[in-house]
């Protein structure tokens, strides 16, 4: 059986997709912020189109409970993201940064406990109050971070692409050697 994942071809077709990706989340951050948002908020939709199915082809009475459950949350955050996609962005922002709040102070605290059992670990410390400040930063401004977080997934799929273009060269080259 011929893997098809692993050809010049599909390696050339995700490389321009995560290269047109980058490109649009560093040239147009905020743009395809709200447009992954959106596609999020479709994608909830149509997995409440297929709860709803599946809780209608169901003969088991719990099971179509939760099915109907699980399609209206599904309606309601997928509304809420295509409807409302800066406030989504801004909203997990604000959660991560709480999150790297606390992640922050459990290492600092941590610091202060090994300190006392070892010597003192200055790169916990540093990198528990790195963690704090970006926290901060983030709380302080979540569209801002969540361009620049953006941007830098950019940077990250542009390297991806570039990535996926050598292997096409690889998977083309070893093709005409054999």
């Amino acid at each position: 059986m011929k893997n098809s994942f692993f050809t010049s071809k599909s390696s050339i077709i995700r490389a321009i997709i995560a290269l047109i990706i980058g490109i649009l989340a560093i040239a147009l951050p905020s743009i395809t912020l709200e447009y992954l948002i959106i596609t999020i908020g479709l994608l909830l939709l149509l997995g409440c189109v297929l709860f709803i199915i599946m809780a209608i082809r169901t003969q088991i009475k719990n099971e179509r409970n939760i099915l109907i459950v699980q399609s209206i949350i599904n309606l309601v955050l997928g509304l809420l993201f295509i409807f409302f996609p800066n406030p989504v962005a801004s909203i997990f922002i604000i959660l991560l940064s709480i999150i790297l709040i606390i992640l922050g102070v459990f290492l600092l605290s941590s610091a202060f406990f090994i300190r006392r059992l070892f010597r003192w670990p200055w790169f916990t410390l540093i990198i528990s109050i790195l963690v704090i400040i970006s926290g901060i930063v983030m709380l302080i401004n979540p569209f801002d971070t969540a361009r620049a977080v953006l941007i830098f997934l950019g940077i990250i799929l542009l390297i991806y692409g570039a990535g996926e273009l050598y292997n096409a060269w690889i998977f083309k080259k070893s093709k005409k050697n054999k």
